[in-house]
Order: C-alpha cells, then sequence, then structure tokens
C-alpha cells in the first residue's frame, strides 16, 4: 500500500512529488509516455545541437512560484531576445509592416538548457528509482480505506492518496472512475481546452544570426502562409542560433517535408534571403501526442474552464486530487499555473497529514 501515488510526470506531478520528498514522503510517480516532461519539451536540434522547445518556453517576472523553484534547482533564465524591428504580413500584395519593438516591454523570459533543464532537475532531485514510465492507467476504483489503480498492462497499485496531473479532458476520456465522478465536474472536464493540444511548433536552426545582424529582433507575425509567429530562439550562451515558431492548426493536413518547404519560404520572404541556407528543421505536432490531445466533441475557446472551482475540491472521500495547469486558478494554462497545482495538490494532502508522517 503506498501513502502517495502521482499519476503524470509532467511539471505538476514533479513538483507535487518534490513537495512530498521534502517532507520526508516518497510518492511513486506513474507516466503514460516513455519519457517524463510532459508538456515540455527541449530537443536538441540536428545541426549544433541548440536546444529547441517544443513545448512550453515563456515566462514573466510576475510567475513567482516557478521562479522560486528555478532558484532552489539553481537553474539561470534569461531575457527572450527582442532588440530591434519586428515583422508582420497580412497579404502576399502588400509590402511587409515593420515596427520597432520598444525598450519598455516587459520581458518573457526562458531557461538556460530549455525548458526541460527543470524537468532534468526535479527529476535528479527525486530519483527514478520511484518513477514509473510508459504505464497508462485505465480505470481508478474507490475501495475502502484506498483507491485501486489499474494501469493497461495489467499493473496494479493500491494507495491512501492519488494525484492526478492528466489535462482534464484527456482524463475524462481516458480514465474509467467507480465510483464515476460527480457530473458536475465530468461535464467541467469535457468543456476545459488542453493547453498545447492543438500546436504544432518548429523551430529552424542556422549558422549565424542573420537576423540580428540586420537588425531585426527575430519576431515575425502573419496572416498569409502556414507560418503564424516567429521568435529568435538562440541559446542561453549566444554560440547557437535558431528561430522559432508556431504553425496554423491547417497545417497538419501538409506531409512533414511539405510544411518544411513552406516553413522556410515563408521565413526568406519574411526575414531575408538568408533563411534559406538553414542547418536543421524541427517540428512537433502536438495532436499526434496521444498523451496530450484528443479530439474534442465540440469546439474549446482557449483556456476555457482553466482555474474551474469544482478541480480544487478534493474527490473519493477526499483520497483523490486533481492538478495540472488547466486545474490552476493561479496561472491556469502555464508553467506558472503547472507549478502553483501541483504544490497546491500537495499541501491538501500534507496539510491534513499527522505531523509525525508530513
Amino acid at each position: 500500500m503506498r501513502e502517495v501515488i502521482i499519476i503524470g510526470a509532467g511539471l505538476s506531478g514533479l513538483t507535487a512529488a518534490l513537495a512530498f520528498r521534502k517532507k520526508g514522503i516518497q510518492p511513486l510517480v506513474i507516466e503514460a509516455r516513455e519519457r517524463w516532461g510532459g508538456r515540455i519539451l527541449t530537443v536538441a536540434a540536428e545541426g549544433k545541437g541548440t536546444p529547441v522547445e517544443m513545448g512550453a518556453t515563456w515566462f514573466t517576472s510576475q510567475h513567482q512560484h516557478l521562479i522560486r523553484l528555478l532558484e532552489e534547482l539553481s537553474i539561470p533564465f534569461y531575457p527572450q531576445y527582442l532588440k530591434g524591428v519586428g515583422v508582420f504580413e497580412t497579404s502576399l500584395n502588400e509590402e511587409l509592416q515593420l515596427f520597432r519593438i520598444p525598450e519598455t516591454v516587459e520581458p518573457s523570459y526562458r531557461m538556460a538548457g530549455g525548458t526541460s533543464a527543470l524537468t532534468e532537475a526535479l527529476v535528479e532531485r527525486l530519483g527514478r528509482e520511484e518513477l514509473l514510465l510508459g504505464s497508462p492507467i485505465e480505470k481508478i476504483a474507490e475501495q475502502e480505506g484506498h483507491l485501486k489503480i489499474t494501469g493497461s498492462k495489467g499493473l496494479q497499485f493500491a494507495c491512501k492518496k492519488l494525484i492526478i496531473t492528466i489535462p482534464p479532458f484527456l482524463l475524462a476520456q481516458k480514465i474509467a472512475f467507480t465510483p464515476e465522478l460527480p457530473a458536475a465536474l465530468s461535464s467541467v472536464m469535457e468543456n476545459t481546452h488542453t493547453w498545447m493540444g492543438e500546436a504544432i511548433k518548429f523551430a529552424v536552426e542556422y549558422k549565424n544570426p542573420f537576423w540580428r545582424q540586420h537588425g531585426l529582433a527575430g519576431a515575425a507575425f502573419s496572416h498569409v502562409g502556414i507560418v503564424r509567429e516567429v521568435h529568435d530562439h538562440c541559446n542561453f550562451e549566444g554560440n547557437s542560433f535558431a528561430l522559432k515558431g508556431f504553425l496554423s492548426e491547417e497545417a497538419i493536413a501538409h506531409p512533414r517535408e511539405k510544411r518544411e518547404a513552406e516553413v522556410i519560404a515563408q521565413l526568406e520572404r519574411m526575414l531575408g534571403k538568408e533563411a534559406k541556407d538553414y542547418l536543421s528543421y524541427t517540428e512537433k505536432v502536438w495532436k499526434e501526442d496521444p498523451f496530450t490531445f484528443t479530439e474534442y466533441k465540440q469546439a474549446l475557446r482557449p483556456h476555457q474552464y482553466n482555474g474551474h472551482p469544482l478541480y480544487s475540491r478534493p474527490l473519493m472521500n477526499g483520497k483523490l486530487i486533481l492538478a495540472g495547469t488547466e486545474t490552476s486558478s493561479h496561472f491556469g494554462g502555464y508553467l506558472e499555473g503547472a507549478v502553483y497545482s501541483g504544490l497546491a495538490a500537495a499541501h491538501a494532502i500534507l496539510d491534513k497529514m499527522p505531523s509525525s508522517t508530513a
């Protein structure tokens, strides 16, 4: 019998696990994917190994729970590059619109080494022996004094307390509960948008930051083609160079090779001919990740129902707590929300434990 089990080894789950570890409790963390990190995914580009973010990337000075965690784990961070001129493309028949980015803009920040540096540091602190990968969960049943958890591979677990960090909409589709969750909560889950779910992210690596050399910020936005926005994505050390951005949802209809060709052509059009001389192209289609996304039953607005009050209520007679960035009442749908919800879920359990245990 486990004291605590956490389902999901993304930022929320790992943050919650660290909170328990500090109190002398070692939770078992179960993850469906064959990797930890969830929607945090930093990839080494194939050219020079530039760390490129295919998942969560930015945060701001308002995100204090995240910043305190970074400081605790000694992970440096730095401002997003925004010096110079930005580009806006409205039509193929009109000239590009150029705009100077004001120095007074509050900066966004990135983590040195990529956002995965955070989840790697959390796993290093927790230890890998209590992290079970490649183990999707299918059923959760309340039994006297504990919860029974059944995985798709026939694995079974029992625990006194359970935290689930799966995106609510996905949770509603993937895991069966006995008894069923309250109808009001199930309705909210069915209508909660999954952060990152429809995103198609790309990064293009270069030998040199040619845009900077021409006084461009690397920030470009377009209403034309499959590229919707682009950002400078050079590394913390300043010796690897890339552009990173988002594609339109419609781009999923194209094969990867066509997406790559269209991205390069559009970057050349917006930022200059040097864009076609690239080292590597990287992309992530999050809709193709079954542990992040499943098709909605109806259109959902971005951040819809994030932080709904029902998510903060304990379930199954106090044995089950929901977490994850969509559930967070504080910056729901952001990295900060993931950290906050993980801490809140852990302390909802720890605060009710006898002091000798917690």
